[in-house]
C-alpha cells in the first residue's frame, strides 16, 4: 500500500525527547488562550530563564548543572529557586557534554546518554503486555500498543482518513498535493514514495522472475504475476462495498470507489467540469488543448492516454498478453478476450 512507505518512516521520539516535548507543549498550551498571558514566577539564578512550573525549572538546572560538573549525582542539591528575576538574561552554550564510550556519539544530558546506552546493551525493559514484545524506549511501547487497540489518532485534514502514524499522514498527503519526489533518472518518471521508485526501477532491468504456470508469460515482480493470473481465472477478489461491484485489481477499486465521492474537489478553468482525482483533470484537459503526450517509438502515432499508447504498441510487437483460460486463445487487449469469454459461457 503506498500510505506505508518505510522510506518515509521516522524513528519515534526517544524517551527523553518524548518528556521534553511533552513539558514543551503543556507550556505552550497555555499560551494559545487568547488574551491569556501567565506568569512565570520561577527563573533560574544562572541564566535568567523562567519557567511556568517548579518542576520545569529543576528539570533545567539539572541539565545545566550536569554539563558544567565533573560528575553526575542523582541527589544533588538544585540552586535555589527564586521568584520576579532581576537579573540580566544570559545564554547556555548548549554544548553535549556526555558522551557514549561505545560509539562516541554525545548528548546533552545524562538521561539521554543512558537511553541510548540500551542500544549497545539490547536492554529492552518495556513489554507489551498483550503480545510480550520488548522496546528499549517506552514511547515505543505506546506506539506498538496502537495494533492491539486499533487506535488511529492521526487524520487527513483533507478527506478524514485515519492512520496510526503522523509520517503515514504526511505520505498520505501527496494523494491530494499531487506531489511525487522520487524521479527515475533513466526515464523520467516520478513516484510518491521512494518504495514505488525501486518497484519501477526493475523495468529498466532484464530479469523476469516469475513466470505463470499456464501460459508461460513472465514478470518481473510478483504482483504482477499474481494480478495476472486473474486472466486465467477470472477471479475478482476486490469488491466495493457501497454497490457491490468486483474487479481484479486494487488499484481499479480505488478508482471506482471515487465514483461514490460525492467531492470533486478538481475543476477545469475551460469548461467547469469537475472531477475527484487530479489525474483525472489532467487527462480531461487534453480535450481543450488537443494535446497527445504519448506517442509510439515504432510509427510515431499520438495518443491522449497511456493506456491508449500500451493497447497500441501490441500492433507492432504482436504480443498478446490476454490469454483464454479455457482454450488458450490469445488476444492484445482485456476486452477482446472479454467478448471471447461470453461465448464459452453462452
Amino acid at each position: 500500500e503506498e500510505d506505508d512507505d518505510d522510506e518515509d518512516w521516522q524513528e519515534p521520539l526517544s524517551e527523553c525527547e518524548s518528556d521534553r516535548k511533552k513539558s514543551q507543549d503543556a507550556e505552550s498550551s497555555v499560551n494559545k488562550v487568547p488574551g491569556c498571558y501567565p506568569e512565570k514566577p520561577f527563573s533560574c539564578s544562572d541564566c535568567g530563564k523562567q519557567f511556568l512550573h517548579k518542576h520545569s525549572l529543576k528539570r533545567h538546572m539539572r541539565r545545566n548543572t550536569e554539563k558544567t560538573s565533573p560528575s553526575f549525582s542523582v541527589n544533588q542539591n538544585f540552586p535555589e529557586v527564586k521568584q520576579n528575576p532581576v537579573s540580566k538574561p544570559k545564554a547556555h552554550k548548549g554544548k553535549k557534554n556526555f558522551a557514549c564510550n561505545d560509539c562516541g556519539k554525545t548528548f546533552r544530558d545524562m538521561f539521554c546518554l543512558k537511553s541510548h546506552m540500551r542500544v549497545h546493551s539490547q536492554e529492552k525493559p518495556f513489554s507489551c503486555a498483550s503480545c510480550g514484545k520488548s522496546f528499549r524506549h517506552e514511547n515505543n511501547l505506546k506506539i506498538h500498543t496502537r495494533i492491539h487497540t486499533g487506535e488511529m489518532p492521526f487524520s487527513c485534514d483533507v478527506c478524514g482518513k485515519k492512520f496510526k502514524h503522523q509520517h503515514n499522514v504526511k505520505t498520505h498527503m501527496r494523494i491530494h498535493t499531487g506531489e511525487k519526489p522520487f524521479v527515475c533518472h533513466i526515464c523520467g518518471k516520478r513516484a510518491r514514495h521512494q518504495n514505488n521508485l525501486k518497484i519501477h526501477m526493475i523495468v529498466h532491468g532484464d530479469e523476469r522472475p516469475f513466470g505463470c504456470d499456464l501460459c508461460g508469460k513472465k514478470f518481473n515482480r510478483k504482483t504482477s504475476l499474481t494480478s495476472h493470473m486473474t486472466v486465467h481465472t477470472g477471479e475478482k477478489p476486490y469488491n466495493c462495498d457501497i454497490c457491490g461491484k468486483s474487479y481484479k485489481r486494487k488499484s481499479h477499486l480505488r478508482t471506482h470507489m471515487t465514483v461514490h465521492m460525492e467531492e470533486k474537489p478538481f475543476g477545469c478553468e475551460v469548461c467547469g467540469k469537475r472531477f475527484n482525482r487530479k489525474t483525472h483533470l489532467g487527462t480531461h484537459m487534453t480535450v481543450h488543448t488537443g494535446e497527445k503526450p504519448y506517442s509510439c517509438e515504432f510509427c510515431g502515432k499520438r495518443f491522449t492516454r497511456k493506456t491508449h499508447l500500451d493497447s497500441h504498441i501490441t500492433v507492432h510487437t504482436g504480443e498478446k498478453p490476454f490469454g483464454c483460460g479455457v482454450c488458450g486463445q490469445e488476444f492484445t487487449q482485456q476486452g477482446s478476450l472479454n467478448r471471447h469469454m461470453k461465448f464459452h459461457l453462452g
